[in-house]
């Protein structure tokens, strides 16, 4: 609020300053020096509130004892002021009234306050008590109360209800925390039932049990009597679940009846036992019962175990000597068979097995008949081999011998070799017959095929010095391959791996198959040339394989990279590509992949760059294209806009304007080279059209004025000739420049209507002389100095400044020129206002 003593302060400022607008006067008349001491002492008198009412008495205006009634801020001393000026001037009653109120309504508030903050310091807060203050806050008028005291109250009000809301929060939480208890406890109990049974499985319990312990988890007023009770109730119910579900865990976990054995059923029941029993005895009884019912089963279930196993036993050992037998009676039929054939040691080797086996049980009649006359067989055989073997034996001498003596020419060394080696076999054939070797023929027949196999043993003694240099250059292409690991391996000089692993293989393929130029002892084992080559080759292989497959990763990553390029019209496109080609290059120069490999990649990069480098090509033409296009569309802008700066019509050139800064807006981005020009000469010339603009509205304003000097001449000469000319009407109708609303206002004075303006034209007059700051005749300076102050008054009624906008210099000056034979005064005032507005305007 806005005190009366910050409006007489207002008062003084404004009355100092030489302003044109109109000053009201106090209602006593007084002098500003009177007003500025009057002022000073009641600013003086602030904090005294008897002073202060001396002064509401003494002051000489209304003003000055409102503003002194006003500063009181003592409530006893407002009451006095009340009781003095009950029979004096109302408005001073009314203002001491309202100051009393307004004091007692700032004590109650500073008690509301005090109330308030005292409830808040409370543990318990009654909600009726705190909206009992917020009535009584509520209650005081709002224009007693600062800013201050309202914010205080509100925070603490603020503050009373988040603790009212708070404390119902929590009565709330802790009656759904209860419900959710009571109906968790239920559910928990209501399951155990089906688990003692083996209806549910344990986790069922288990998960309503996990539910419980996170409510108990929860709770939201560990003190409060209700939660403690059901706190308790619920640890009942998880100890009791607990145990039910361990004795249910141990049941599942039961082996089956019929895997059970009795030192496992002892070992279970201890178990059992160990467990904790369930309080209440039902579920103890469903579980003991479901245990028994278990052992009952498990011990049935072994004695059928035993029965069958002894069934088992007998048919095992009725079919182990159906075997014996059927064994038996194969080594006799083959017997049979070697006999048929008179292979004496076949048959004797055969014998000697079925004699063994007879030692572990008798065999039946028939197969007895049959071994019996296999004995003696066997014994006629032999008596005939000792005959015949003497006669084969010399027969293979003779046929050794003369392999002896072929062997002193040329002959074929593998049909030389096969043929002695058929004739040991031969030998050896004999010997199988079980026919006896004369040594003297052994000697002559082995000393035969020795000389006959020289020949052979040369041959065999070249193939073996030609593999043992075949074996040594392999061993010098692995140990190469060593060194060659040795020196580039840790450097990864992939190019010489690569080349040496080439050259590796080649000379590896030049010396032939292994199988065929190695000795064999050589070939075998982890330690054969073949292993050796195979770790050697793959010691450097395995690295430059993995050093391949990272330089292929390397290379798809950079086509992958460049086919992302494509389409993605970058500004650094270009720029990315060069830096992908420079990496292709250098991985190429690090390490170059095998061609068909390296030939695909490079390829596929190829076709990658070639298409972001023709996007390129084909985004510049069509860029230049635009370019081009929006160069010509500014220069046709330009053009127009050039033009404007010797138009004649504002209209003209405003629209012109707009439609050229639309068209320029849309016609794209110009070329960077010509931009800058461009934009210069579109702003030049638009400046030009700008400044044309000002110059024909300037020259529209002041043609106005013209116009009403012409039309007020006219209206002049009609109204002081008594015969008007008779070109006066024509004359009239030709001005132009006026505006309508001007020669509307204007016609009716030439129409001799007469003005619908209240106020005189010496008032007019003195208006337009202040708004505009030119000087008044002598005669008006005491009227001048009323309106002044009339001015001044009616700012302070309504506590804003008067100000007088250009339509209110419009209006009156109509009013001014409407007004129908002014004197020669009157004209020329009248002039020097319109030729004060035309320099305002010119400004």
């Amino acid at each position: 609020m806005v005190s009366r003593l910050d409006l007489l302060k207002n008062l003084l400022q404004t009355s100092r300053e030489a302003t044109p607008a109109p000053v009201a006067e106090t209602a006593s008349a007084i002098s500003k020096d009177e007003l500025q001491a009057w002022t000073d002492k009641i600013l003086a008198a602030r904090s005294d509130d008897a002073a202060l009412l001396r002064l509401a008495h003494q002051a000489p205006g209304v003003d000055l004892k409102l503003a002194a009634i006003e500063a009181i801020t003592q409530e006893e001393s407002s009451r006095q002021a009340m009781r003095e000026l009950r029979e004096g001037d109302k408005r001073l009653y009314r203002a001491a009234k309202l100051r009393w109120q307004a004091i007692g309504g700032k004590r109650t508030a500073i008690a509301l306050i005090a109330s308030a903050r005292a409830l808040l310091e409370q543990e318990l807060q009654p909600v009726n008590r705190a909206v009992e203050l917020d009535r009584a806050w509520n209650a005081l008028p709002a224009e007693w109360l600062d800013a201050e005291l309202r914010a205080e109250f509100a925070a603490l009000s603020a503050q009373l209800g988040a603790r009212a809301r708070e404390r119902g929060e929590g009565e709330q939480a802790i009656t759904r925390w209860l419900a959710a208890a009571d109906d968790a406890i239920g559910k928990l109990r209501a399951s155990l039932a089906g688990v003692a049974r083996g209806d549910l499985p344990p986790g069922a319990a288990q998960s309503l049990a996990a539910g419980l312990l996170e409510l108990l988890g929860g709770v939201p007023d560990a003190k409060d009597a209700g939660c403690m009770q059901k706190t308790d109730a619920a640890n009942r119910a998880l100890a009791l679940a607990s145990s039910v579900v361990q004795r249910a865990e141990f049941l599942q976990a039961l082996p089956a009846a019929e895997i059970a054995d009795e030192a496992s059923d002892k070992a279970k029941i201890a178990q059992w036992r160990d467990i904790p029993e369930v309080p209440e005895a039902e579920l103890q009884e469903v579980l003991a019962r479901r245990f028994a019912d278990w052992r009952n089963a498990s011990t049935h279930e072994r004695r059928l175990e035993h029965d069958a196993r002894r069934a088992h036993e007998q048919k095992q050992r009725a079919e182990q000597e159906q075997q014996r037998l059927s064994a038996i009676e194969g080594d006799v039929k083959a017997a049979e068979a070697a006999h048929a054939a008179g292979q004496v040691a076949e048959l004797t080797r055969l014998m000697a097995l079925i004699d063994r086996a007879l030692k572990h049980g008798p065999a039946n009649a028939a197969l007895s008949r049959r071994i019996g006359s296999l004995h003696q067989g066997l014994l006629r055989l032999r008596d005939w081999q000792r005959w015949s073997g003497r006669q084969g034996r010399e027969q293979l001498v003779a046929e050794a011998q003369v392999l002896e003596r072929a062997a002193a020419g040329n002959v074929a060394i593998k049909a030389h070799a096969e043929a002695i080696d058929k004739l040991r076999e031969r030998w050896k054939e004999l010997d199988k017959l079980g026919a006896p070797a004369n040594q003297g023929l052994w000697r002559a027949f082995d000393g035969a095929l020795k000389a006959a196999y020289a020949p052979v043993a040369a041959h065999l003694d070249k193939l073996k010095a030609e593999r043992d240099q075949n074996l040594a250059a392999r061993n010098r292409v692995i140990d190469d391959l060593a060194q060659a690991a040795e020196k580039h391996l840790p450097v990864a000089g992939w190019r010489a791996i690569a080349r040496a692993l080439e050259e590796a293989q080649i000379a590896w393929r030049k010396l032939g198959p292994v199988e065929h130029t190695v000795p064999r002892k050589a070939q075998r084992g982890e330690n054969g040339v073949i292993a050796r080559f195979a770790a050697a080759t793959q010691a450097l292989e395995a690295p430059l394989k993995e050093a391949y497959r990272q330089a292929t990763e390397q290379r798809e990553q950079i086509v992958a990279a460049a086919r992302k390029l494509a389409g993605s019209g970058g500004r650094d496109t270009i720029d990315k590509v060069r830096a992908l080609q420079t990496q292709w290059q250098a991985h190429a120069k690090a390490l170059a992949l095998p061609r068909r490999e390296e030939s695909a990649l490079w390829s596929a990069f190829k076709a990658a760059t070639g298409a972001v480098f023709a996007e390129r090509d084909a985004a510049r033409g069509a860029k230049e294209a635009q370019f081009n296009a929006g160069l010509k569309a500014r220069e046709d802008i330009i053009a127009r806009v050039d033009a404007l700066s010797s138009s004649g019509a504002a209209s003209d050139i405003k629209r012109e304007l707009a439609e050229a800064d639309a068209a320029w807006r849309a016609s794209g981005e110009a070329p960077r080279p010509q931009a800058a020009r461009l934009d210069a000469r579109y702003r030049a010339a638009r400046d030009a059209a700008t400044r044309r603009l000002g110059e024909l509205a300037a020259h529209a304003a002041q043609a106005r004025f013209d116009a009403l000097t012409a039309a007020m001449a006219l209206c002049d000469e009609l109204e002081t000739s008594e015969a008007p000319p008779a070109d006066l009407e024509a004359r009239w109708n030709a001005l132009q420049d006026l505006p309508d609303a001007w020669k509307a206002s204007l016609e009716a004075r030439f129409r001799a209507a007469g003005s619908k303006s209240s106020e005189s034209l010496p008032d007019l007059l003195l208006k337009l002389e202040l708004a505009c700051g030119i000087d008044s005749p002598a005669e008006f300076l005491a009227d001048r100095r009323r309106l002044k102050l009339h001015a001044l008054k009616d700012a302070m009624e309504s506590r804003r400044p008067v100000v007088n906008t250009p339509q209110d210099l419009e209006r009156w000056l109509l009013d001014a020129a409407a007004r129908p034979r002014p004197d020669e005064s009157s004209r020329a005032r009248l002039a020097a206002i319109i030729a004060a507005v035309r320099q305002q305007q010119r400004k």
